[in-house]
C-alpha cells in the first residue's frame, strides 16, 4: 500500500488500496448529513488515478458548498411514501380511517413500475408514463394518488436524494384528467317523479325489508347514507324537529364499517329541519321490530348490534330496485337519493343557497355545479311562466 497523501480542511486522504488483485486510488471523506442512527455519513470514492480522485472529490466539495450534492441512494420511491405516510400516522396526524384510505392509494400507485425505482433512477419519460397510467381511475383518485407524489418528490429533494421535484414543473407534468368518465354522461343520476312514486309505494309495501327507513330519510332529507348510518338516538331532537349531523360510517384497516369522529367533510356537520313526513318516518321506525337498543346508541344498527356499512344498504337497495323494476335495477345507486331530494327541492323553487346549507356543500358554487342542468331547466320553466303571465295580461309585445 503506498504513502497516505494528507489533504487539508479535513477533506479527507488520497491513497491507494488493492481491491481484487488491482490498485485503485481512494478517498474516505465525512459530509454534513447523517444516518438514521445519527451519525455523520462518510463516504468512499475511487479512481485509476490519484488525480482522478482529487477531480471527484473536489466536485463533491464544491456542490456541497454550493448546496447542489445530491446523496446517492438506493431508496425506492415506495420506500420513502411509505414512510412518510408511517411517520405521520405515529405522529397522530392522520386518522385510522385517512390512514387507511392512503395506504390504499398507495397500494394503487404500487401497481405501476415506477413504485419500486430508485428514486435517482426515475426519468421524466418514467413519470410521464405513470401519469398517462393513472388516468385510469377517476379524478379523485388521481387527485390523491398525485398528492402522494409529490409529497415523495419533496421529501427526497430535502434529503438530498433528489435535486429537484419533477412536479414543480407545471407544465410538463400537471395533474392529469380521468378518462374513466371521458365518454359519459355527467349529469346527476335522480329518480323522476313517476319513479320516485313507484319506490315511495314498493317501500311502503314491503313489510320485511329493514333499509328502508334509512332509504327513505336519504330521499327526503338529502342526507348521505353514511351520515344516516352514524347518527346518534340523541341526534334526533323531536322537540325543535332538528336532525344534528356530526359524524359519518368510515373504514377500519380491515375494511370493516365504524363510525367516524367527524363527516366527510368540514361544511358537512350541520343541522337540518324535519319536516312532517320525515318525522313520521323516524316515529315509525323507532316502534318497528328493526330498531334495537346498543352499546353505541346508534339510530340504525344490524342484527349484531353494530354499525352498518353504507355498502351494505347500497347493495340491499340495488337488489331492492331490481325486484321490483324501479328506475333502471340493479344499475342504481343510493347516492341517487340523495341527487333525487335535491333534484325536487330545485323544481320546487328552493333557492341554491339553501339547498347548499342543507347538502352541506362548502359554497352555493358547489352545489350549482352539481345540479347546473336541473337549474337551467327549471329557470327555463319560469321565464316560460312568467311570459305566458305577460301575455295572459297583455304584456307583451306585438309587431
Amino acid at each position: 500500500m503506498g504513502t497516505a497523501k494528507k489533504r487539508g480542511n479535513g477533506e479527507g486522504t488520497i491513497f491507494k488500496r488493492e481491491i481484487k488483485g488491482k490498485t485503485v486510488w481512494v478517498t474516505e471523506y465525512t459530509i454534513e448529513m447523517y444516518d438514521k442512527n445519527g451519525k455523520r455519513k462518510r463516504k468512499t470514492i475511487y479512481g485509476k488515478t490519484r488525480q482522478e480522485v482529487k477531480n471527484k472529490l473536489e466536485k463533491i466539495i464544491t456542490e456541497l458548498n454550493t448546496d447542489t450534492y445530491v446523496d446517492k441512494s438506493k431508496v425506492t420511491f415506495y420506500d420513502i411514501a411509505k414512510e412518510f405516510i408511517d411517520t405521520a400516522y405515529k405522529m397522530n396526524k392522520l386518522k385510522e380511517s385517512s390512514y387507511s384510505r392512503k395506504l390504499h392509494t398507495l397500494k394503487n400507485i404500487s401497481t405501476h413500475y415506477i413504485a419500486n425505482m430508485e428514486l435517482q433512477k426515475i426519468t421524466e419519460k418514467d413519470l410521464k408514463d405513470f401519469l398517462v397510467y393513472i388516468t385510469k381511475y377517476s379524478d379523485s383518485v388521481i387527485a390523491k394518488i398525485y398528492g402522494i407524489v409529490n409529497n415523495t418528490f419533496k421529501i427526497a429533494v430535502r434529503r438530498n436524494i433528489l435535486r429537484y421535484n419533477f412536479l414543480d414543473d407545471q407544465l410538463e407534468f400537471e395533474i392529469p384528467l380521468s378518462k374513466k368518465y371521458k365518454n359519459k354522461s355527467k349529469t346527476v343520476s335522480a329518480f323522476t317523479i313517476d319513479e320516485q312514486k313507484q319506490l315511495i309505494t314498493e317501500l311502503q309495501n314491503a313489510n320485511k325489508f329493514r333499509y328502508k327507513y334509512q332509504i327513505f330519510i336519504s330521499l327526503f332529507t338529502g342526507m348521505r347514507m353514511g351520515e344516516i348510518n352514524a347518527l346518534d338516538i340523541n341526534d334526533i331532537d323531536f322537540e325543535n324537529k332538528i336532525i344534528h349531523i356530526r359524524r359519518t360510517i368510515t373504514r377500519t384497516f380491515d375494511d370493516r364499517a365504524t363510525i367516524g369522529s367527524y363527516t366527510k367533510t368540514v361544511n358537512g356537520i350541520r343541522d337540518i329541519m324535519m319536516d312532517s313526513n320525515v318525522e313520521n318516518i323516524l316515529k315509525e321506525y323507532l316502534s318497528s321490530e328493526y330498531y334495537t337498543a346498543n352499546d353505541y346508541n346508534l339510530l340504525f344498527c344490524n342484527s349484531n348490534k353494530e354499525c352498518i356499512s353504507t355498502d351494505t344498504v347500497n347493495m340491499m337497495f340495488k337488489y331492492f330496485c331490481q325486484e321490483h323494476n324501479i328506475g333502471k335495477g340493479y344499475d342504481v345507486h343510493q347516492h341517487m337519493l340523495r341527487h333525487t331530494f335535491a333534484t325536487r327541492c330545485i323544481e320546487s323553487g328552493m333557492p341554491a343557497s339553501v339547498l347548499a346549507k342543507i347538502m352541506g356543500h362548502a359554497n352555493v358554487s358547489t352545489t350549482l355545479n352539481v345540479y347546473c342542468e336541473v337549474f337551467d331547466k327549471f329557470k327555463k320553466e319560469h321565464l316560460d311562466l312568467s311570459y305566458n303571465y305577460l301575455k295572459e295580461n297583455g304584456l307583451t309585445v306585438d309587431f
